[in-house]
């Protein structure tokens, strides 16, 4: 049967009860009291096993047009957005009968729904480097990662060993042979220069953190509990030799045949003289961790570790004398470029950039460079005086030719990431943005992502597009940036204030506006050429903004903050968000349908806090949105996804997505009902943006960039 027509007069509550309830006895009589149950309970609006008869009037509102579909969506069982006369009936028939059904069941999730396009080649953690040339390098880390160049660190591809332990050692003595060590004992080596991997039996279970060789046969291995590993048959055999401690040893380095140095936990130094027959203890004079060791000569060697600790010895570690450290920071690499040079890298510092330090007097002195990376760095390696790498968090890869500019040598950006933009209709060419000026850039819909350099070091927080050629970015400092040529190139625009902004909005290639800090909001009607103030009414942060056209726009933020304009922004009336949490996001399909989302992480004294709300009112009134991600899927509960949410998007009225802290995803396919979607990463995801009901993108932390060409499904 069609859809209800014959209420088309009043609501139920119009029509009279008594008449009602004779309608509904008609129906029953009609379709008998034994009809066939559908899969979920048509009715339930509350989802406790009932149907109630204010739940039969709900669905009969919904079918006269005088309640939305979104107040009950159980009621319209097969999605095609109508309450009928069969859907109405199954819903007396439940009333009657009880329910008496399986619970709806969310469709399983494809594993691959959302995959990663960034970061590149890798995304694991990479923890050690070996140079065996100049144009020849590998890396190892997570998951059994080994990355290898062949130009110097220009670029770099992935190679494979059959197993997903963590490799924190690599050494190769020649372009061809090499080690890798790691986890639970795992030692790995290659003849043919990495393309082909086996093991190697250890004997121990302990990871391994640190391998040296001095020649193609002889070679140790060092890790927890005082574990030394000796080999002098290229590791057919190891043999663990007692050397008289045991402390974590994290590193181990020779220089020559004869004279070696390990280095470890609570200040640990160990050395040899006699090729590694014996090792003694020498005093580090700190209590420190001591994560890496590196000598230019039998005399002058560094040792860096936790709290800043820089070591350096003149005598081969007889005396060990603490240089002045710029930093508190753990340090996890260091290595010599020659007598007077060296590189030092380690953990983010207040700024939230991966530490680089330079010395050019042998290690008394080192000052900081920029590395304008969000990702610790855990190894360097020096090629020549003025040629070194760096490899990091995220499959962060680094490099300098010159000794003094550090450039990405991944293909876009792993900083972390904070926005992601599509022009209307275009699924090719977007672009996303994050700390450090990073913008990334796609031309063939991610397949490829390119960094961009945009002049800037302060944080872009958020980008906004019209068509291919024209994108603005903002972020620190009262950054805006506007791109004529598909990103390509960036040019700084005069925004009158130093406030930062983390919200931006174009509607057309003239009609703009931005928000940030303070409640400050700025908009132009000439590109971006003059930005003009407008009065926000609060002081404060403001997160989000997003307009329908040039008058109707939503700004979200601080302490539950909704403004709404229907003027362009010359005035700005708050809304009632019900909440007193951060709000992040906001996503509007029309004049009356947002969704916003905010919240608040997990602390040590409180749980994490969700915020989803939904307006279908214009903002007149906000309602919390139930999430499914419980024991029970037929009861709202986001037990199973409690975390904050930082980015919303939406196509229409019924189907939407918002992605936050932990790689949460969800999504909505009925307006209403938020359920739960795969992710592939555990790390912060801030943006979500949809081409279509299909294909999208979201972005995070460590230069985190998903796709999927299923709505996430």
């Amino acid at each position: 049967m069609g859809a209800v027509k014959f209420f088309r007069e009043g609501s139920v509550e119009a029509i009279g009860w008594r008449f009602w309830r004779q309608c509904i006895w008609g129906l029953v009589l009609w379709v008998g009291a034994g009809a066939a149950q559908g899969q979920s309970c048509v009715g339930d609006c509350n989802g406790d096993g009932e149907v109630t008869i204010n739940e039969i009037i709900r669905g009969v509102n919904i079918a006269l047009g005088n309640t939305p579909a979104a107040d009950c969506p159980v009621f319209d069982r097969n999605s095609d957005g109508e309450v009928t006369v069969d859907e109405i009936v199954q819903a007396v028939n439940n009333a009657l009968a009880g329910c008496q059904v399986t619970p709806t069941p969310t469709p399983t999730p494809s594993a691959d729904a959302w995959f990663f396009q960034n970061p590149a080649p890798s995304g694991e953690d990479l923890f050690a480097l070996s140079f065996p040339e100049a144009d020849r390098g590998y890396a190892v880390g997570s998951y059994a990662e080994v990355l290898r160049t062949l130009d110097g660190g220009r670029s770099w591809e992935p190679l494979f060993i059959d197993d997903f332990v963590n490799l924190y050692g690599v050494f190769f003595v020649n372009s061809s042979r090499g080690w890798a060590v790691g986890e639970a004992g795992k030692i790995y080596v290659t003849v043919d220069g990495g393309t082909n991997w086996n093991p190697q039996g250890s004997g121990v279970e302990e990871d391994l953190n640190g391998v040296a060789f001095t020649d193609g046969a002889r070679g140790w291995a060092v890790g927890a509990g005082g574990v030394v590993l000796r080999t002098d048959n290229g590791g057919d055999s190891w043999s663990r030799q007692n050397v008289g401690t045991t402390r974590d040893l994290f590193a181990v380095t020779f220089v020559g045949s004869q004279n070696g140095w390990i280095v470890g936990d609570a200040g640990t130094v160990l050395r040899t003289r006699d090729g590694g027959a014996s090792w003694t203890a020498q005093a580090s004079n700190t209590g420190s961790a001591l994560y890496a060791v590196a000598f230019w000569d039998a005399n002058r060697g560094l040792a860096v570790g936790d709290n800043g600790s820089i070591l350096r010895t003149e005598d081969g570690g007889q005396q060990w004398f603490a240089s002045v450290s710029p930093v508190v920071v753990p340090l996890y690499g260091v290595a010599w470029a020659d007598a007077q040079t060296a590189w030092i890298v380690g953990d983010l510092t207040d700024e939230f950039q991966a530490l680089i330090l330079k010395s050019t007097d042998g290690g008394r002195s080192w000052s900081q460079q920029t590395s304008a990376n969000t990702n610790p760095l855990y190894a360097v390696r020096a090629t020549s005086g003025s040629t070194a790498h760096a490899v990091g968090g995220a499959g962060t890869l680094l490099g300098t030719e010159d000794g003094s500019r550090w450039d990405l040598r991944n293909p876009a950006p792993t900083n972390d990431l904070y926005a992601v933009a599509f022009p209307p209709g275009e699924a090719n060419v977007g672009f996303a943005v994050g700390d450090w000026g990073a913008i990334a850039v796609t031309e063939d819909g991610g397949d490829t992502w390119s960094a961009r350099t945009s002049g800037t070091t302060a944080g872009l927080f958020a980008v906004s597009t019209v068509d291919p050629q024209l994108v603005w970015t903002a972020g620190g400092d009262g950054t805006v940036l506007a791109s004529r040529d598909r990103g390509n190139t960036w040019i700084a625009q005069n925004t009158g204030t130093t406030a930062t902004f983390f919200g931006i909005r174009f509607v057309t290639g003239s009609v703009g506006w931005v928000v940030g800090t303070d409640g400050t909001i700025r908009a132009t009607t000439d590109g971006g050429t003059t930005w003009v103030p407008q009065v926000s009414g609060t002081t404060e942060d403001l997160n989000a903004v997003t307009f329908l056209d040039v008058n109707t726009g939503w700004i979200v933020g601080g302490s539950g903050v909704i403004l709404h304009t229907t003027d362009g922004g010359r005035n700005w009336v708050r809304q009632t968000s019900g909440t007193t949490e951060h709000l992040y996001s906001v996503a509007c399909v029309d004049a009356n349908t947002c969704w916003v989302v905010g919240g608040a992480v997990e602390t040590t004294t409180s749980p994490p806090i969700q915020v989803l709300l939904k307006t279908t009112n214009g903002g007149l009134s906000w309602a919390p949105q139930p999430v499914y991600c419980g024991a029970n899927p037929n009861v709202p509960d986001n037990s199973g996804c409690p975390d904050p949410l930082f980015g919303v998007a939406a196509r229409d009225s019924r189907t939407a997505w918002a992605v936050g802290d932990l790689g949460t995803i969800l999504a909505t396919r009925d307006g209403t009902r938020w359920e739960p979607q795969v992710s592939p990463t555990t790390d912060l995801l801030n943006g979500v943006f949809f081409a279509d009901a299909n294909v999208g993108w979201a972005v995070g932390f460590r230069g985190t960039i998903l796709k999927t060409i299923t709505g996430g499904r």
